[in-house]
């Protein structure tokens, strides 16, 4: 018999499965295409203690009770698949953990459906990639909380770690994991963006070789700005293609693809009515990045940008460059760290983000030095974390070089969306008054949708009539 049974040997369910067994964990691994299973149980021979089944049936006789089985499976459909062939051979009292990037409504109503046969379903959030996936991950877990309490010292186990610290921990109630692991990723798409756009500013407004780049951001990655995305955007700039001697990075199609978990984020901060315009930003340069032939024929009609090259020394332009990407990154962390916050409100997670920031801070994709920071803002701000005195001092410090490097690009023909949503982001928080007068007063002029005042309470209708 086994701790753990888990179901799913693409590269993450491999490399879990790996990561298990190697901190002490026996383990039994099932994939439904069989010659998966057989070639996995081959590569592992001899380095890794764990055993295969060949049917799910197979699976939950040989892990002991209450059975503890992780699903490692595509999000969707699949999801439901294995659920469905599997509940009917497990006992009231047995746990499932889905580590896939389930939408967290379907993993509230894979909750309902399981609860009601006596078994405990858990959304876990998992970061970290295939490499994050062997050696520690960050897991955020989400459910009922004694299924986290039963299990804790497994995932931490497993789990990064940061300060001797496992970046593992409970997210709150129903689908509260699965939605940290959303945002998450919307929070990544707008960081990718930022890294996007910082390049290109690089390249085409100053000039600099795929090289020359990987060299600022190296240094940026030893400073202030240090992440793992920076951090592997510097070295995946080095690579060199050994057909034609030329950065591979220059050879790669401009066009990002995505999985969904961006879209979802976007729908879902405007179900909660939460602003998140550097992550709605992002998605939208995925989007205009895969009309590829579009826009060759715009670039056609209305021929290349033109070349602009700034007054400012090199030095300098850099000095502003990293004032805006610490600007940019702070927007998009808070505007995911606020989603959080809202559906922990609205949905009744009681989610807390300083345990979020901690999970985040070591083994997945958007770990990051600023992340320490943001915890210490949410130690101090009941509200948005920009409220807090240590980012308000530092945002006011570098904003005057955001807006520089605002005002410079406005000049070039070279997108930067996300950079511009995130400084009106800002913009629009720092006004104590925004002209959104008009747009109610034109809203009740049109459709009698009423207002308030600004010198008395209640509301009001006007014709709008002279």
């Amino acid at each position: 018999m086994t701790a753990i049974g888990l179901i799913g040997l693409g590269v993450m369910g491999e490399n879990l499965a790996k990561n298990i067994s190697s901190k002490g964990f026996t383990i039994t691994v099932y994939n439904r295409t069989l010659d998966r299973t057989r070639s996995f149980m081959e590569s592992v021979k001899g380095l890794y203690d764990i055993q295969a089944a060949y049917s799910l049936e197979d699976l939950v006789r040989s892990v002991e009770k209450p059975r503890r089985i992780i699903m490692m499976v595509q999000a969707g459909s699949a999801v439901d698949s294995v659920l469905s062939a599997l509940t009917p051979h497990l006992d009231p009292g047995d746990m499932i953990f889905d580590c896939g990037n389930s939408h967290y409504s379907d993993t509230e109503r894979r909750q309902r459906l399981c609860s009601s046969q006596g078994i405990t379903f858990m959304g876990v959030g998992v970061s970290g990639g295939e490499e994050g996936a062997l050696k520690g991950p960050s897991i955020m877990l989400g459910g009922p909380q004694q299924g986290y309490e039963a299990t804790r010292r497994f995932w931490e186990a497993i789990a990064a770690r940061a300060e001797e610290e496992p970046c593992a921990g409970y997210m709150g109630l129903h689908g509260a994991g699965h939605f940290v692991k959303m945002v998450h990723n919307g929070i990544e798409y707008g960081i990718l963006q930022l890294i996007a756009e910082t390049y290109d500013i690089l390249v085409s407004m100053m000039g600099m070789n795929a090289f020359d780049v990987a060299e600022v951001f190296r240094r940026w990655s030893y400073g202030g700005l240090s992440s793992y995305l920076l951090e592997i955007a510097s070295e995946a700039l080095l690579v060199v293609d050994e057909e034609t001697g030329k950065p591979l990075v220059e050879l790669v199609l401009d066009r990002a693809e995505h999985k969904g978990t961006g879209k979802w984020a976007v729908q879902s901060a405007a179900d909660l009515g939460v602003a998140t315009p550097s992550i709605d930003a992002a998605l939208s340069a995925r989007y205009l990045s895969t009309l590829k032939d579009q826009r060759i024929k715009f670039e056609r009609i209305y021929g290349p940008p033109p070349v602009y090259r700034s007054e400012k020394t090199a030095d300098r332009m850099l000095e502003l460059l990293e004032d805006a990407y610490w600007c940019t990154a702070v927007a998009c962390y808070a505007q995911g760290l606020e989603m959080i916050r809202s559906a922990s409100s609205q949905y009744g997670y009681g989610t807390n983000l300083e345990t979020v920031l901690k999970v985040w801070r070591a083994g997945c994709i958007i770990r990051a030095r600023l992340i320490q920071d943001l915890i210490k803002a949410v130690e101090e701000a009941e509200e948005n974390i920009l409220l807090a005195s240590n980012i308000a001092s530092e945002l006011r410090d570098r904003w005057s070089g955001f807006t520089d490097i605002v005002s410079e690009v406005a000049k070039t023909n070279i997108p930067t969306p996300v950079m511009d949503a995130s400084h009106n982001y800002l913009r629009s928080l720092r006004r104590a008054r925004l002209p959104a007068n008009i747009i109610q007063a034109l809203r009740d002029r049109f459709g009698a949708h009423t207002f308030e005042r600004t010198d008395r309470p209640g509301r009001f209708h006007h014709s709008w009539r002279p």
